[in-house]
């Protein structure tokens, strides 16, 4: 059974397509809601972990596929977020790069044979220098990593502000916004396992 990780998997999008598909799927986020069972936002298959205190061990070599998807609200350009904040203050901006310097960490260790890292626009200022341009952009969805080849098609009808407004006043109306499509966690899906089954032929 192929195996994939999803970090930072908040409401679990970027997996849900694997999970159907019947993957083994390790989701990890550092809000404790949503890997406590008892909790009414509780994943299934998450587990808490917070990347700025602790690694990951124990899937060295046997990951088919890594997704990260870090926080974007230090990059993002909405009028409300801290960078949009500061570039109408005048003032230097400089966002917080660790989670993103233990995602990449984490894959050197694992060694995943496909990873992606997803975030906004806003984040290529940051990101590039440390993963070069993007592989993929999707409308507001911009993936950076070793992705499999395949011809990803962006769906203009799905817009993040959509979840958003829907939760306005949720406390986790950022996670719901952030959320991952199924019509993208289904590509990559099939991105993925097309390839191995065209490296089961060679």
């Amino acid at each position: 059974m192929p195996t994939m990780i999803d970090l930072f998997s908040g409401l679990g999008g970027a997996s849900e397509a694997f999970i159907q598909a019947g993957w083994e799927v390790i989701r990890l986020d550092n809000n404790p809601v949503f890997s406590d069972p008892e909790s009414e936002h509780y994943v299934n298959n998450t587990l808490f972990v917070d990347l700025k205190e602790q690694q990951l061990t124990g899937v060295e070599g046997g990951v088919e596929f890594l997704w990260a998807s870090p926080p974007c609200h230090e990059f993002s350009l909405a009028y409300h977020a801290p960078r949009s904040i500061a570039i109408r203050e005048g003032k230097e901006y400089e966002p917080d790069l660790s989670l993103l310097k233990a995602t990449v960490e984490m894959i050197d260790v694992i060694k995943p044979k496909y990873w992606v890292i997803e975030n906004v626009s806003g984040a290529k200022k940051y990101f590039n220098p440390i993963l070069g341009n993007p592989v993929v952009s999707l409308g507001a969805y911009h993936l950076w990593g070793n992705i499999p080849s395949h011809t990803f098609v962006n769906d203009p009808t799905h817009k993040k502000s959509i979840a958003g407004d829907k939760y306005r006043w949720h406390p986790l109306r950022s996670n719901y916004r952030a959320k991952i499509p199924m019509w993208l966690s289904r590509q990559f899906l099939n991105a993925v396992e097309g390839q191995k089954q065209l490296t089961e032929w060679l």
